[in-house]
């Protein structure tokens, strides 16, 4: 039965009217009298132990749990919240050399710092050499072509360093309670079976960074398994080649013997939609795009078909009427017409492509 829990000023009313009935009604509490204090501090403790009753109430469910309890909630059922991870990948050093020497430290312009794995020999005016962010979290990715300085001289090697084409890839920002409130409830409401579909989604949201897992049964033949996936909490969420590797190691950490699978990165294809807003303002046209945002985040899935809950479905869809309605629903619209995609057009995608936010024309 729910209890209603009442204020601290109802508390105090009803401990001073209790103090007034053992007294057979003779008024023993005036503000000042040892008994009205008294009353006070106790309305005060019977408060603050509604107080504790209602955070335990809260803290032994799970989706309604404070941090520090979901974390041990969630180590109960052998889930564990992901530590931020740091950036690695591989960049270019120029000049005569000939040595770029281990832990040889490189800059980016905003101060994240790069550390260099291994000693690099320069061949030919170059050389290649890995590199780890010393600090952690998405935002020590880099995108290819990007460059670094390095923090202190070194002889006959130029002090701007070339992101390689790979990027600087792999950093992910500490788990956030909404991704691990969803991976314990998908654990309890998934029973593992020796490699149903539920257990490679569990399997692969369990790789730092991952947020969305599709799996494809018979990818490649009868027997095999393709499951693609997504980075929702970057700038670019399609995964990199070293996200694609850390999922597929984590798979084939857990998956049955002799189960093929196969890890593969989706294309991303850009939403660029055409809208006119009347009126129009910056503070709208930002509404409009995180509104759009989320809405691909959210519903879009990649081309093809998927099993969702053991039934084989088409995925690649983003309704047009789902668009209309994510515009409208941004504050301060009040008219629009989308001008592309053209009126009535759903957005479809092909197998292994999947819808990203793209570039908004604004008419």
């Amino acid at each position: 039965m729910p209890i209603t829990v009442p204020t601290l000023a109802q508390t105090s009313q009803s401990v001073a009217l209790a103090i007034a009935t053992r007294l057979q009604g003779a008024d023993a509490t005036p503000p000042r009298s040892v008994l009205a204090v008294i009353g006070k501090v106790l309305s005060g403790g019977v408060d603050s132990l509604y107080g504790a009753i209602q955070q335990v109430a809260a803290n032994i469910i799970y989706d309604t749990a404070e941090l520090a309890y979901l974390v041990r909630w969630a180590g109960f059922w052998g889930i564990f919240r992901e530590a931020p991870t740091s950036a690695t990948g591989q960049v270019t050093f120029t000049g005569p050399g000939p040595l770029v020497p281990e832990n040889t430290i490189a800059a980016r312009g905003d101060g994240l710092r790069y550390l260099l794995g291994a000693a690099v020999t320069q061949a030919s005016g170059s050389g290649t050499g890995t590199v780890t962010c010393i600090s952690a979290g998405a935002v020590t990715n880099t995108a290819a072509g990007g460059t670094l300085t390095l923090t202190s001289p070194v002889p006959g090697i130029a002090s701007t360093v070339t992101v390689g084409p790979g990027g600087l890839a792999g950093g992910n920002d500490l788990e956030s309670i909404d991704s691990l409130l969803a991976r314990l409830l998908l654990r309890i409401r998934e029973t593992p079976q020796g490699g149903s579909q539920g257990d490679y989604e569990e399997w692969a949201m369990a790789v730092p960074g991952v947020t969305r897992v599709w799996v494809y049964q018979w990818w490649l033949g009868t027997g095999t398994v393709g499951i693609t996936f997504m980075m929702d909490g970057r700038a670019n969420p399609i995964p990199q080649a070293a996200d694609v590797a850390a999922v597929q190691a984590a798979i084939n950490a857990a998956r049955p013997v002799g189960a093929p699978t196969f890890v593969f990165a989706p294309t991303g294809a850009p939403f660029n939609p055409t809208i006119h807003l009347n009126p129009t303002s910056a503070a709208i046209q930002a509404a409009v795009e995180a509104n759009l945002a989320s809405l691909i985040a959210n519903q879009c899935t990649p081309g093809g078909n998927y099993l969702v809950n053991g039934v084989p479905t088409a995925g690649g869809l983003l309704y047009y009427s789902h668009i209309n309605a994510a515009i409208s629903a941004a504050a301060g619209e009040i008219d629009f017409t989308l001008e592309l995609p053209a009126f009535g057009c759903n957005v479809q995608t092909g197998p292994g492509i999947i819808t990203t936010m793209g570039t908004i024309t604004w008419a």
